[in-house]
């Protein structure tokens, strides 16, 4: 029972989260120079149409009752509606999520057993040339900018060999070949940051617990060293890297804005994009909080999953 109600306990903290990111973005966007009727209008639009306009979308009324207005739509399920695509953004938002969840699903297939091999590898060849091998590809992974390995993998396997198309994007059920030729730059410029942070933390956590007194003993009673390494080892370095797995959550979501504009996926990232460049506020707000909502949810999956990889852990 004790876990059910540390869940219930979190599930009613993230609610003032949640609210504390739904006002400081609301009065964020309020505060942004350009008001979006004029960027929507253009340069000289008529003055009788901007005013019936910015009435019409209450842009006229005080911050306080639109901030009022704005948060019983959404408490009612209803996060409004884009000014410049005169839809809602819920509707909007559920034709993009295909797009987004397949490019972050296999952006964290891939990047997971990768870096945890890699990890596990380096700390078993701890100051060898393996290690330092995973170490230098780990920083290089690090220090590279999505954007730019992006457009680096576009200029060699499109515009030099010609191996793979540019941008676009392809359902599966419609042309698996095609789909999959088109995920791969993506998907790769999405892992390559996320696997080099979890090899990182993997190498230090198993690093630390091979040197604990359990695993020399182990050693000296004659255990095999992959039965050290994957049975006792890894199991207790384990617990710091779920937390950075639950947090890696927030960086594929920013990576999928970029990785979506460069490679022109119709994905939620892109239309958050495009939001953001014509002061959208009905797409900026309710992307915002449904990036804010997934990561919390990933947060509270983080916390939950410590009771199964170490017992110790109570919820008292």
């Amino acid at each position: 029972m004790s876990m059910y109600r540390y869940t219930a306990r979190r599930l009613l903290q993230i609610v003032p989260v949640l609210l504390g990111v739904f006002t400081l973005t609301f009065v964020l966007m309020h505060a942004l120079p350009g008001n979006p009727v004029r960027i929507y209008l253009g340069l000289n639009p008529s003055q009788e149409l901007a005013d019936e306009l910015i009435h019409q979308y209450g842009f006229d009324r005080p911050l306080w009752q639109q901030y009022l207005d704005y948060l019983g739509q959404v408490l009612q399920g209803n996060l409004g509606e884009s000014f410049m695509r005169k839809r809602p953004v819920t509707d909007l938002m559920l034709e993009r999520i295909g797009p987004t969840l397949t490019l972050m699903g296999l952006s964290y297939v891939i990047a997971l057993p990768v870096s945890l091999l890699l990890g596990v590898y380096a700390a078993s060849q701890h100051n060898e040339l393996g290690d330092h091998v995973s170490r230098f590809l780990g920083l290089a992974g690090l220090s590279t900018p999505n954007f730019w390995l992006g457009l680096m993998l576009i200029f060699l396997f499109s515009l030099e060999l010609g191996w793979l198309p540019a941008s676009g994007y392809v359902p599966f059920a419609q042309d698996p070949m095609e789909s999959a030729k088109r995920l791969v730059m993506p998907v790769i410029t999405l892992a390559t940051a996320q696997t080099a942070t979890l090899m990182r933390m993997t190498r230090s956590s198993m690093v630390e617990e091979l040197s604990q007194d359990y695993v020399l003993t182990a050693r000296a009673y004659g255990l095999p060293e992959r039965r050290i390494l994957l049975k006792h080892a890894f199991r207790n370095a384990l617990l710091p890297l779920v937390t950075i797995i639950g947090l890696q959550l927030s960086f594929l979501l920013d990576g999928s804005v970029i990785a979506e504009k460069i490679f022109a996926i119709p994905g939620m990232g892109r239309l958050f994009f495009a939001g953001a460049m014509k002061n959208d506020y009905g797409i900026i707000m309710g992307m915002t909080l449904t990036f804010a909502v997934l990561f919390l949810v990933g947060v509270l999956l983080t916390d939950l999953a410590y009771a199964y990889i170490d017992p110790r852990i109570r919820y008292d």
